[in-house]
């Protein structure tokens, strides 16, 4: 049994705060010191009222004993006798009092500290070495390339390895683990009704699978179709599409075929566009494993929101598959989990992925459709939304995400990433993000489409950097701050392993005692592998090479489906 300490956060009906920590694996809750962990006095406790219980899994359970209707967990009723799981953050509403769980003393916040000292530690490093810089200006000439060079390369580090940490922690903010973020706990009937559009070339290793997959949501058969869209030269997908549609023998499950150019997602999108008959397209790729309850929860969100357009989780699973698999599947983790909510809530404006996402074909046929000559065709949906004023909501539980898996060959994901980086490069010099409302959501935009080519500069430079730190006689103020992006790397690879530790934690997954060794020497190595697919993309652009390259799957993703319970 697990033997980490947690807490147990009391607000009393007089509104006076207690916290208590425990490890034991039992809490009884009641109003006697004597035979309670944590008494609670309103005259709506009763003795020992209820069991807090933490399981063999490492997840917590909590019983009542009680017959009164006065034990709500998250707004839902606690049934007498019928254990209900409590997760971290959750609040547990008896009478007047309020219990919230905090689980392993809320290890994101450690790192959220962490994270708060280093920015006062550069400050306090930086300051006094901007001061020096300032006393003896004189001495420091423009034409000085060592301490020039060192000088604005560990600047331009800093300021975009804060932001980046401040991104990646944003979602373990206890002000953002509310409820608006995640899935909701209760559904509305069923009313929006839905068109899956499965865009799927030379994928009939994983294409029946995902029908199925698909097909399993549970929603009435009268509000929801699925469209498979085959080009007609890729023979072995469609004969094996037709094999399964011929075996589920419904008629709302359709291939549609046709032999248009070009050779890509967006044009087979926008053709099941046309096709689409029900409110809502949904997006989905051809290796995709998308949660039961998923029409369920955007239904509900859109009703209650008025959204426009809904972004649900995606996750990467094969996380022991290949040697960049790990960082792969992190970068998944904390974007999903934590950078679209913060880019969305700073400013309103954030590409969206490239699949389980909702959007109102009204309002698609309105901005139309996707770009058919951008090659992130989901990235740019998304600034299109935004520049149209759509109500976008990004929602994100470690249940409902929608299971993926990385690419097959590292040369597989360097032709992955090259082509995101290129077609982010290909809206940033359509423009159209220039045309957004707010000044603020133009920079953001601008921020989050050249960011790969930040990172890639900043990583390819950083050798060089400690290079000149160590063999040249530099300004003393300058040396002071010429080793921070080491530091800086150091934090961020800390945070990495964190997430690590989380994300097999959510999903249930294995963690082999060799994976923080693996993440250590993969950590540059991956790095470097971006920065090169960053300048492959620059490559593309410059040749004018726009033909889509495409990334293989091969159903790994569905051989690392977590323990039971989690679906």
């Amino acid at each position: 049994m697990d033997t980490r300490t947690y807490e147990i956060d009391l607000m009393s009906a007089d509104k006076s705060a207690t916290s208590y920590k425990f490890s034991k694996d039992h809490v009884v809750v009641g109003h006697s010191h004597q035979d309670c962990d944590i008494a609670i006095f309103d005259q709506a406790v009763l003795a020992r009222h209820l069991c807090i219980e933490r399981t063999d899994n490492n997840q917590f359970q909590v019983t009542s004993f009680s017959a009164a209707r006065n034990v709500y967990l998250n707004g839902r009723p606690v049934r007498p006798y019928q254990p209900i799981l409590w997760k971290d953050g959750q609040s547990l509403k008896i009478g007047q009092s309020t219990l919230t769980l905090r689980e392993h003393l809320s290890l994101p916040r450690k790192f959220t500290q962490l994270a708060e000292i280093s920015k006062w530690a550069i400050i306090a490093v930086g300051v006094p070495a901007l001061v020096i810089l300032l006393l003896d200006a004189t001495n420091l000439s423009l034409t000085d390339f060592p301490n020039v060079f060192t000088l604005i390369f560990s600047l331009i580090f800093i300021l975009h390895s804060l932001f980046t940490l401040t991104w990646m922690l944003y979602g373990w903010n206890k002000d953002v683990e509310s409820d608006p973020n995640r899935s909701p706990q209760t559904f509305e009937p069923p009313e929006i009704s839905f068109t899956a559009l499965i865009p799927a070339r030379h994928e009939e290793r994983v294409i029946q699978d995902t029908i199925r997959a698909v097909n399993r949501i549970n929603y009435p058969d009268a509000l929801k179709e699925i469209l498979v869209l085959c080009r007609q030269d890729d023979t072995a997908t469609i004969a094996k599409a037709r094999e399964i549609i011929a075996e589920m023998g419904q008629s709302n499950i359709q291939l549609v075929v046709f032999n248009t150019l070009p050779i890509n997602k967006p044009h087979s999108l926008n053709h099941g566009l046309d096709k689409a008959r029900h409110d809502v397209i949904a997006i989905f790729d051809a290796e995709d494993e998308p949660h039961p309850d998923l029409y369920q929860i955007v239904n509900t969100i859109m009703l209650h929101d008025d959204a426009d357009a809904v972004q649900s989780g995606v996750q990467l699973m094969n996380h022991c598959s290949h040697w960049f698999s790990i960082l792969n599947v992190l970068e998944y983790f904390f974007w999903f989990r934590s950078g679209l909510h913060f880019f969305a809530k700073l400013g309103k404006v954030t590409p969206l992925g490239g699949n389980t996402v909702f959007i109102k074909k009204d309002f698609l046929n309105h901005i139309g459709g996707w770009d058919e000559d951008c090659l992130t065709e989901d990235a740019d949906i998304g600034i299109q939304l935004a520049r149209h004023g759509a109500n976008i909501r990004i929602v994100y539980d470690e249940r409902h995400t929608t299971r993926e898996e990385t690419p097959e060959t590292t040369g597989s994901f360097i032709r992955q990433r090259a082509r995101w980086n290129q077609g982010f490069l290909q809206i940033l010099f359509k423009g159209d993000w220039a045309r957004l409302p707010t000044l603020k959501q133009q920079m953001v935009a601008a921020y989050i489409l050249f960011s790969p080519m930040i990172q890639a500069l900043l990583i390819v430079a950083l050798p060089f950097g400690l290079s000149i730190a160590l063999s040249t006689r530099l300004h003393i103020g300058i040396a002071l701050i010429s080793f921070t992006p080491l530091y800086m790397l150091l934090l961020q690879f800390a945070i990495h392993l964190y997430g690590l530790v989380e994300f097999t934690r959510a999903y249930r997954l294995r963690f082999p005692v060799w994976l923080p060794f693996a993440l250590f020497i993969t950590y540059y190595p991956y790095q470097i592998v971006l920065a090169f697919s960053a300048f492959r993309a620059v490559f593309r652009v410059a040749a004018n090479r726009t033909n889509w390259e495409k990334t293989a799957h091969a159903n790994a993703h569905r051989q690392f489906q977590p323990e039971a319970g989690v679906y």
